[in-house]
């Protein structure tokens, strides 16, 4: 590809949203699971257990936001390969013309519907 032409990859770009989902359904229970550990710890430490309380909540909305953060990033790339292989679609009737040899665009012969938006 050329530094003039824009384009991308839907097969990748949906691979990684099925990544991204996986990394986001880890992170599920993130914050219960280290309110769960800092008072866990904070049980075990006698006279400075006010220290681990300390900790957790300066650290729980941070940890929070990790959370968040993991399935916005799962959701924004699984929404951008959809509108990426969705305008490829849309467009392909009208560029097939252009180039005889070109094939169809996201067309995957081994599907019966051929055409797949993630």
């Amino acid at each position: 590809m050329s530094s003039e032409e824009v384009g991308a990859n839907t097969w990748a770009a949906a691979e990684k949203a099925v990544q991204a989902e996986a990394m986001a359904e880890a992170m599920v229970g993130l914050e219960e699971t280290f309110t769960m550990l800092m008072d866990d710890l904070a049980g075990y430490t006698g006279w400075i257990s006010s220290g681990y309380v300390a900790v957790r909540d300066d650290l729980q909305p941070e940890v929070h936001k990790v959370q968040q953060n993991g399935i916005s990033l799962a959701n924004g790339i699984q929404a951008g390969a959809s509108e990426i292989a969705l305008n490829d679609y849309e467009a392909g009737d009208r560029f097939s013309e252009a180039w005889a040899e070109m094939p169809d665009v996201n067309f995957r012969p081994d599907r019966p519907e051929g055409a797949e938006l993630f």
